[in-house]
């Protein structure tokens, strides 16, 4: 090969280099919009559900709806580390009307549905953390092996902003805690959102 031919050879395995450099950073930027955007969304429907649970929970129903409801409810608390007045099931006289047994029994499925969808939001955010999470410490990794072969010095200059790029990218909020040293052993947060 003469000189020419591995001249070129140089330039076009730097332009690789950085164009799977570009594809990386994208990784991370898109990373972080998508786990705003579902994390939004999860959080959402997490308080919507939330809401519902407590409008259920606070009729007049059986005992024995009650006693399901409650100890679901108390359940849940526990785990979510609830205040005691969140845990605290009160009356509300707008609220206050004799129910039927059906009506009642519906009325604790619907508090039940609502609990189920509340727990199910925060487990579905866990796991789009840690999708994410990896995505972005995967691609983060992969733009900084490649760029030990952007050999071209205008290919290099727009690396180098890349990488600038990419490490604002790391220390975001959303996605600082993935690159945190034992990030795979990230702790258990307690989920509190109420």
């Amino acid at each position: 090969m003469n000189r020419a031919q591995s001249r070129k050879a140089m330039l076009k395995q730097s332009r690789a280099a950085l164009w799977t450099i570009q594809v990386a950073v994208d990784a991370v930027a898109d990373s972080i919009q998508q786990l705003k955007l579902l994390q939004a969304h999860a959080h959402r429907g997490h308080r919507a559900a939330l809401v519902t649970l407590r409008l259920a929970r606070h009729h007049s129903l059986t005992d024995c709806d009650m006693l399901r409801v409650e100890d679901s409810v108390g359940k849940f608390a526990r785990l979510m580390d609830w205040p005691a007045v969140m845990r605290s099931r009160s009356r509300y006289e707008r609220l206050e009307r004799p129910l039927s047994d059906t009506e009642s029994r519906q009325l604790a499925n619907l508090a039940g549905s609502a609990l189920l969808v509340a727990a199910g939001m925060l487990d579905i955010t866990e796991q789009v953390d840690a999708w994410y999470g990896e995505l972005a410490v995967t691609a983060a990794t992969v733009a900084r092996s490649a760029l030990a072969n952007v050999t071209n010095q205008v290919h290099r200059k727009r690396a180098d902003k890349l990488m600038l790029r990419l490490e604002e990218l790391c220390t975001t909020t959303q996605i600082a805690w993935a690159f945190a040293e034992g990030a795979q052993d990230r702790p258990q947060l307690p989920r509190t959102l109420h």
